[in-house]
């Protein structure tokens, strides 16, 4: 059967995304433009206004059609900070579209984003600049590099080169296709293989922002307050070149909030700032939501004004909400939800019934339909069975960049097959029970299988090799290796050096290295990682 939302139909965008952003921030501007926008969690007298928001975006675009950027791909390599969405923004005045990297990739991992991306435009940070840089080195279609400091090399840009540039209040923006045109391109491994670019346009992203925005008025309403007043404070740890953290992001500034920006995760930072800024609500990954429930060091801070925590990227386990609940009373919920890159962010909301559920997501959101079939032959099943979640609507992707078999493989008769496996119970809530992609979640981050494959193989002394997750109390899953080798004389150490330089910290092989004689595999010779999970199971 197909599932149509319990919150009916609701409008696609019709707008560019700027244009949704921006009619808010000049709304606020009216009357409030020296309200904080951005403050530094770190250093809280480095802050921009709306005021100042506004006029960075203008700036932002003119200097990218100064440098004849023009509908083409921005990428941003920096950890989180109070530049990056007024970045976007001017990309997106310009017709373009922001790929956002991890700072923590390796310059292996850039190049190939570089790449794949086509980017012509590069901003970055003083502590990846090098790294940036090396991995720009030969692509003749990177014209731009733009740091976030106060010197450049030369040849590269500041940040200050861009925000001094006057805008020209008489130019003519581009015009945008939004049913077509790309707004951001964040990289996903989807439902297996090596990272792909995802391909969100104006009408995908600028739809889930709507939603999610609504679903906060409703909520707000239905507990007396007016969803027109400008937002409490929020503050922001999840990366924003992350589909969850950037959403998060976008939603803060059209909800005229002030976001409080953490570049990365500083336990004490984190909980003195929702204790200095009073903080009612935090959107986390499951790693975060374990150091609440455990780390002495959050008993030193009042911790008392967070009522909601939401939690996604991964599951979470019962026992260790009840403890978070335990030692933070003020907590009413943690809701979680379900989504992922390639439906612009999340299909399913928890309202305040679905949170009471163990790990229930939540329900379909508004205008979207979905059906769980069975995933060897794509017949639709009955309420309460498990099969594939397919989601349809207007959140999802447009397609993978320059990838036409793998959109094919994963939009199939207009549906999302999300290789996730799950059923619905008499409210419609959803419930995921297992998953058909082979992905490893790191702390709530991806980690795909065929990467580390394709990259192990290149080493002389392995002839096969097979990498899968294995459970652990903090990260969720950590990659482990089973190693088929040519040379018996070669080490575990020697396979985990060997990924050590190449990939980001949180793809490196911690759940170990295993030796054996041969990779169990199918037939038609496709890996059987449950026989090597399981494996790992039996030697515990």
């Amino acid at each position: 059967m197909v599932y149509d939302s319990p919150y009916g139909k609701f409008p696609a965008c019709t707008v560019p995304i700027h244009q949704i952003v921006l009619e808010k921030i000049n709304a606020i501007c009216a009357t409030e433009p020296n309200r904080p926008a951005f403050i530094s969690a770190a250093d809280p007298n480095h802050m921009v206004t709306y005021a100042q928001l506004r006029e960075q975006i203008y700036s932002v675009a003119q200097f990218l059609q100064n440098r004849g950027f023009l509908k083409q791909i921005a990428c941003a390599v920096t950890s989180n900070c109070l530049q990056y969405l007024p970045f976007f923004l001017g990309v997106s005045l310009q017709g373009g579209a922001l790929s956002g990297a991890s700072a923590i990739f390796t310059e292996y991992e850039l190049r190939r984003q570089f790449e794949d991306s086509g980017c012509t435009v590069v901003l970055t940070d003083e502590k990846n600049l090098e790294k940036a840089v090396h991995a720009a080195k030969g692509l003749a279609a990177i014209k731009t590099i733009i740091v976030l400091g106060n010197v450049a090399p030369a040849g590269y840009f500041t940040w200050k080169d861009v925000t001094v540039t006057r805008a020209d209040p008489a130019r003519v923006f581009p015009s945008i296709n939004v049913e077509e045109d790309i707004v951001v391109l964040p990289y996903s491994s989807g439902t297996t293989g090596t990272p792909k670019g995802v391909m969100l346009t104006h009408k995908n992203l600028g739809t889930m922002i709507s939603i999610t925005v609504a679903l906060r008025a409703h909520s707000l309403k239905a507990e007396g307050g007016d969803p027109d007043a400008p937002g409490l404070t929020q503050l922001h740890l999840l990366p924003f070149y992350h589909a969850y953290g950037f959403m998060i992001l976008l939603v803060a500034a059209i909800c005229k909030c002030t976001s409080v920006i953490l570049s990365k995760f500083e336990p004490d930072l984190f909980c003195r700032s929702i204790q200095d800024y009073k903080i009612p609500s935090v959107s986390i990954v499951p790693p975060i939501l374990v150091f609440m429930a455990k780390d002495p060091r959050c008993d030193k801070y009042d911790l008392s004004s967070l009522t909601n925590i939401g939690c996604g990227a991964a599951a979470v386990g019962k026992s260790l909400i009840d403890e978070v609940k335990r030692r933070y009373p003020s907590v009413e919920s943690i809701k979680q939800g379900y989504g992922m890159t390639e439906m612009s962010t999340a299909s399913h909301i928890a309202d305040a019934k679905s949170a009471k559920k163990f790990g229930c997501c939540g329900k379909l959101a508004p205008g979207l339909q979905m059906k769980i079939v069975d995933p060897s032959t794509d017949k639709e099943l009955p309420q309460g069975e498990a099969g594939e979640i397919c989601i349809r609507g207007p959140i999802v992707m447009k397609g993978y960049l320059g990838r036409e078999k793998e959109t094919r493989d994963t939009l199939r008769g207009g549906w999302l097959h999300t290789g996730d496996i799950g059923y619905t119970d008499a409210d419609g809530d959803l419930f995921i029970v297992d998953r058909l992609k082979e992905l490893i979640k790191v702390n709530g981050l991806q980690v795909p299988p065929a990467e580390l494959e394709s990259l192990l193989l290149t080493h002389p002394s392995i002839a096969d090799v097979a990498v899968v997750g294995i459970p652990d109390e903090n990260a969720g899953e950590l990659p482990k290796a089973f190693v088929v080798c040519k040379n018996h004389s070669l080490t575990e150490e020697e396979v985990a050096d060997f990924v050590k330089d190449k990939l980001s910290s949180y793809k490196q092989l911690k759940g170990g290295v295993e030796f054996m004689d041969k990779i169990p595999k199918s037939e038609a010779g496709k890996i059987l990682r449950r026989q090597l999970r399981d494996r790992k199971k039996s030697k515990m």
